[in-house]
């Protein structure tokens, strides 16, 4: 099998698993703590994130000619906005396993890197999207729709770090 077709197969294997993992998790979130969810919805989320790491640079590849200076900064912002998002993952994984995780996700920085991992997820998948098919309206509506779907689906289950409020102390 020639390089390019075991990379456009590896890629679409990756993201439909990561599609697949992310909503089974997040879906497993919904009957946990209403904060940080479950340790099993997690960690699935968790591997998403990290299969999605290997889909965009798979996915890119296959399309780096076509895809242009957009579709680059795309794939580039939508790593690190993964990988960002990650790492909040993991924190919220101890969260759910009864750990006290409240200073780590609170104001300061790692509140703020917390929400710019999930916008330069969200934006970077959007510039990636534009990027690859590019003139294709239809196909950046669809791409932008499935990015507002994993929003939504991260509020509900409360394990996007920017939905949940400061808790007051009194």
């Amino acid at each position: 099998m020639p390089s390019s077709n075991l990379i456009r197969t590896g890629g679409g294997l990756a993201s439909a698993a990561a599609g697949l993992l992310l909503v089974l998790g997040h879906l497993l979130d919904l009957g946990g703590d209403p904060e940080y969810g479950t340790v099993l919805g997690g960690t699935l989320v968790l591997t998403a994130h990290v299969v999605l790491i290997f889909a965009l640079v798979a996915l890119y590849a296959a399309q780096a000619e076509q895809s242009g200076l957009l579709g680059s900064l795309g794939m580039v912002l939508s790593v690190v906005g993964t990988t960002l998002v990650s790492g909040v993952v993991l924190v919220e994984i101890a969260g759910a396993s009864g750990t006290e995780v409240d200073a780590v996700l609170g104001a300061g920085l790692p509140g703020a890197l917390a929400l710019l991992g999930g916008l330069a997820f969200l934006i970077g998948l959007i510039l990636f999207g534009a990027g690859s098919f590019a003139g294709s309206a239809a196909t950046i509506f669809e791409i932008t729709c499935a990015a507002f779907v994993w929003l939504g689906l991260s509020l509900l289950s409360g394990s996007s770090a920017s939905a949940r409020q400061p808790t007051r102390v009194s």
